[in-house]
């Protein structure tokens, strides 16, 4: 039998890897049916991208979550159209934030936010284990051994606060009836390469679903700074939009609370159009270029005053 990990005494550690992991094991009821909205918008903008490190169940897993980890960064990395950030950025960006009331998965939804990051990456590789199964025609069959290894992956649309896909991958490989006895009669460590074979077919599984959920992502920005008609905004030279382009800010509608507990925070109406008047190397100002007339409720009644720009609220393309 593969003995799991134990528990660590250490209770400390890197705050936005131990959220990463509460939203890994904890989710939501709200995943992508909340961004549905935004299907068709523009998802060909580089979006900002950071991995955090994989973990396991089990001991004998962990160099194989960190080595997977690596792959994968790297191969976001070069696959172009997005851009990488440490991971460890967003546990710098969270020691900055004021000290305030609210929850760790905020304060790193907050903290992701104002880093323009668009999407992190979250991996567990959950077991290691013998399983049998019957093959072949009826009559006939054998119960064969198989070495399995399972794990769960999870997208964070940081923009959203939202869960942007989830799923688990399994991979399977035949082993001996004496390998098999061995492992769950006498804890003996599978066979090392059985175990990198099952680890690099996973890993590129889980590379092409990765890749296929952020292209198909729309960008999402974020207002950091409000200063009269002058807006600062999560837009850089790295996201790939000119100077004079047209943006859409949009409040920030009702919040929801999962059942974990956690809030998430909705896209609200439109406030305000604005234009890029330059841009930095991670943020850019704009000008208002028009700002959004709410609708009168009635015709005896007059329209409310257009929406304040806000630090904090979503921007998008359209």
């Amino acid at each position: 039998m593969i003995r799991p990990l134990c528990p660590k005494t250490r209770l400390f550690g890197p705050v936005a890897l131990l959220v990463l992991a509460a939203l890994l094991l904890g989710g939501c009821g709200m995943t992508t049916k909340v961004v549905e909205y935004w299907e068709g918008q523009d998802s060909s903008l580089r979006k900002r991208v950071s991995v955090a490190p994989f973990s396991a169940n089990l001991e004998v897993l962990k160099p194989q979550a960190q080595a997977m980890q690596k792959i994968i960064a790297k191969g976001l990395e070069q696959q172009g159209g997005l851009v990488l950030l440490d991971f460890a950025s967003l546990d710098q960006e969270m020691a900055q934030l004021p000290q305030k009331s609210g929850s760790a998965e905020d304060l790193a939804y907050e903290a992701g936010r104002r880093m323009g990051l668009n999407t992190v990456l979250a991996g567990n590789l959950t077991d290691l284990a013998v399983v049998r199964q019957m093959k072949g025609i009826y009559g006939f069959r054998d119960n064969a051994p198989f070495l399995t290894l399972e794990g769960e992956f999870r997208l964070l649309d940081m923009t959203t606060s939202t869960i942007l896909a989830q799923t688990s991958f399994r991979q399977q490989e035949v082993i001996s009836d004496v390998d098999a006895e061995g492992i769950t009669m006498n804890n003996a460590t599978p066979d090392p390469k059985v175990v990198a074979k099952l680890v690099a077919e996973m890993t590129k599984e889980v590379q092409a679903w990765v890749q296929g959920k952020i292209n198909a992502q729309p960008w999402g920005g974020t207002v950091l700074e409000v200063q009269g008609d002058k807006v600062l905004i999560t837009v850089g030279r790295d996201t790939g939009l000119p100077t004079g382009t047209n943006l859409v800010v949009y409040a920030l509608g009702d919040r929801i609370k999962c059942g974990t507990g956690q809030e998430i925070c909705l896209t609200g109406p439109p406030v305000a159009k604005v234009r890029l008047l330059e841009l930095g190397a991670r943020s850019s100002w704009a000008e208002v270029a028009q700002r959004v007339q709410p609708p009168a409720p009635d015709k005896n009644t007059p329209a409310p005053p257009p929406a304040p720009i806000l630090p904090g609220q979503i921007v998008r393309t359209r």
